[in-house]
């Protein structure tokens, strides 16, 4: 008598081994796309850094030959591309961490509007280069149980995008506290964005537009999102085509406090 009990199980198994390898082979696709995508966005500043640096190895070979303007400008250059090299590798990181779950925060009583001020000055280079200027309304001494580290990124990641892609018209910088929550809102008024890129804006490898034009890895306001949500925050994003973008991000003040009274 043939033994037919041994084969019920088959085509459910079989069902399980083709899942299992699309899983695998969707793996290894958004792994190839990455490191084809990382190995061009760090290649790309490296070139303006060695042109500033060979430029200005000259001018100090010939000091008669040393204007002090053009010195200092050429500096504003290297120091933008050198931030935006080190913003880059900084994703790359971040990217590896929280794919594998090893997204840690560290409590800590944080002056959120000292961050979001260091951020914008520290986003005026990038501005000026894209003659766009920077207008920051903040709130004095907002102060939350926060991650340091996670509020300068999510601070930097959304100046980055407004400056990128705001056409060259002015950025408004905007932080509010009603005590109980802080709100920081970050609005440009460049190409904006439809209703399908509004819907997959946060999603991993994700642009509005093509890397060709802007550059980037499409992962900033993906580690954004999972950075403000590991501080029990929310981000939202209102925008049209051709009227610019505005994000939203609300953080509870007292978001990490638990894990905090926890590790002390």
């Amino acid at each position: 008598m043939a033994d037919t009990g041994s084969c019920r199980g088959r085509p459910s198994d079989d069902v399980d081994r083709d899942r299992l390898i699309e899983e695998l082979q969707e793996a290894v696709r958004a792994r190839d796309e990455f490191v084809t995508i990382a190995a061009h966005e760090l290649r790309n500043p490296m070139t303006p850094i060695l042109m500033q640096v060979t430029s200005l190895a000259a001018a100090a070979r010939n000091p008669s030959r040393t204007c002090p303007d053009l010195m200092a400008r050429r500096l504003d250059i290297l120091e933008a591309a050198v931030r935006d090299f080190v913003r880059r590798s900084t994703a790359l990181l971040d990217v590896s961490r929280v794919a594998a779950g090893n997204l840690r925060m560290e409590p800590a009583a944080v002056d959120l509007t000292e961050v979001v001020r260091t951020g914008v000055e520290r986003a005026g280079i990038a501005a000026r280069m894209a003659r766009t200027s920077l207008e920051a309304d903040l709130q004095d001494g907002v102060v939350g149980i926060w991650d340091r580290l996670a509020l300068e990124q999510v601070t930097e990641n959304l100046l980055s995008n407004a400056v990128k892609f705001g056409a060259g018209k002015p950025v408004r910088v905007h932080l509010r506290s009603d005590g109980s929550a802080a709100q920081l809102t970050v609005s440009d008024r460049g190409i904006g964005l439809s209703d399908a890129d509004r819907a997959r804006i946060f999603g991993r490898f994700e642009q509005a537009v093509g890397r060709r034009e802007h550059g980037g890895f499409g992962v900033g306001l993906w580690l954004t999102q999972r950075l403000v949500t590991a501080m029990n925050g929310a981000i939202m994003v209102e925008s049209a085509p051709g009227k610019g973008a505005t994000f939203t991000v609300t953080l509870p003040q007292g978001g990490l406090e638990q894990q905090m009274m926890d590790g002390a």
